[in-house]
């Protein structure tokens, strides 16, 4: 049955785009910083709660006024928009070492700062580098040594009842804010454990894959050799047998021919003319199939309709062309036209050969920046996952069409279920 064309100026929306995605560099990280502020936003209220309310003596406004200070900005940190995360970030690290510095002086180490200002300065280390927390540790050491002097000058005073280790209430407040402490602390080592395991699995799963993809190369290449010799030893079969030897035949019959009679030789022309013509027409075939001379003359469409009328006519199964050019006619580029040329071959090619289909609908859509293709089959199908593994002699037909595809920054996608036919969709940038 011949193939049908038939053009339009739309696009296809039911062949899938290509779709590519990038990762901004170090994403891991600012998942980590969004974790921590949630967390501190959670932890930041209640420890601000427990300095307040929960304190051995009665407060006074400055240490009240900074500690709720700093309960509300964290949780804000957290939920305000249009700031990078990193900024966010560190405001709320610096923000809780600034308050324990200020509440270490005000109460003393006994009243659990120091474990605050320890955890502030290894959440520097492992959300913001090392840089930012070593320097937080410094400044930390020396405020102690500097609070530690002046308390001990008798300079600044700290309230016994503060650091009185009798009181219940010192004690409530100490396990509260060490517990609480160490929920973030553990949270945030947590999320960038995951995220390195993630990224670990990620790296083994791109290792196997370049594994794959390493003997696809080698299988291709040895494909491509073998292909290479088979054409070679088809043309010394051509040459060789068939055309040789209809030229010897022509030989021997033209010298027959130079020695017999005019009326004999007239009636020997007419068989020495049909064996000329059999010999153009073989040399034209031989043309053909090397590559369609079509496609250079007058582009893709004419040739694939070329192509798919004779692969109906010769198989007797209904192939149907559909072609959509948004483009007025614009051709592509000769290479871009061969690859699109090879992949409906080696789809036809399989469908007819394996699938044993009965119906097969080729659709090519063509826009100013992209090209198109479905080749679709109502033949036996077969399970993609066969594909992923490491025999892969029995489809280097397919993979040979994904890699053309890839090679040309193309996307390539198989659908097929046994029983359910095959569908090949590629699309390629003009």
């Amino acid at each position: 049955m011949a193939a049908e064309l038939t053009t339009s100026t739309s696009r296809d929306p039911t062949i899938p785009a290509a779709h590519s995605g990038t990762g901004a560099p170090e994403a891991w990280r600012e998942s980590v910083l969004h974790g921590m502020l949630t967390v501190t936003a959670v932890v930041a209220p209640l420890l601000a709660a427990l300095g307040i309310f929960v304190g051995a003596t009665h407060r006074d406004l400055k240490d009240i006024a900074v500690m709720a200070t700093a309960g509300v900005l964290l949780p804000l940190l957290r939920l305000v928009g249009g700031v990078p995360v990193r900024r966010r970030a560190l405001v709320a690290i610096l923000t809780l070492f600034g308050t324990g510095i200020f509440l270490l002086g005000r109460a003393g180490f006994a009243a659990g700062l120091s474990v605050v200002i320890v955890t502030t300065c290894v959440l520097g280390v492992i959300t913001l580098g090392r840089n930012l927390g070593f320097v937080m540790i410094g400044l930390s050491a020396l405020a102690h040594l500097v609070i530690g002097l002046l308390v001990s000058r008798k300079i600044l005073h700290l309230a016994p009842r503060e650091v009185d280790p009798l009181l219940f209430k010192n004690w409530i407040r100490m396990a509260a804010s060490t517990s609480l402490l160490a929920v973030l602390l553990a949270t945030v080592i947590e999320f960038v454990i995951r995220h390195v395991e993630a990224n670990a699995a990620a790296a083994r799963r791109m290792l196997g894959e370049l594994r794959v993809a390493y003997e696809r190369l080698g299988l291709l290449h040895g494909r491509l050799e073998a292909a290479k010799e088979e054409e070679r030893r088809f043309l010394a079969h051509e040459l060789h047998d068939e055309l040789g030897q209809s030229l010897t035949a022509l030989k021997l019959r033209l010298q027959l021919d130079g020695r017999a009679p005019v009326p004999v030789l007239h009636q020997a022309a007419p068989q020495a003319l049909a064996l000329i013509d059999q010999l153009i027409a073989r040399v034209r075939q031989i043309s053909i199939n090397l590559r369609p001379p079509l496609l250079d003359e007058v582009g893709l469409g004419p040739a694939l309709r070329f192509y798919l009328e004779g692969q109906a006519a010769l198989s007797s199964v209904a192939i149907v062309l559909e072609f959509r050019d948004g483009t007025e006619g614009a051709r592509l580029s000769p290479d871009l036209e061969i690859a699109c040329f090879r992949v409906v071959q080696e789809s036809i090619t399989n469908a007819l050969r394996h699938a044993s289909a009965h119906h097969i609908q080729v659709r090519i859509v063509r826009d100013a920046d992209h090209v198109s293709l479905a080749i679709r089959d109502d033949g036996r199908g077969f399970d993609p996952s066969a594909l992923a593994t490491v025999d892969l002699a029995a489809h280097l037909g397919i993979v040979g069409m994904r890699e053309r595809v890839r090679a040309r920054a193309g996307a390539f996608q198989l659908t097929s279920r046994p029983g359910d036919g095959t569908t090949v969709e590629i699309e390629l940038p003009v």
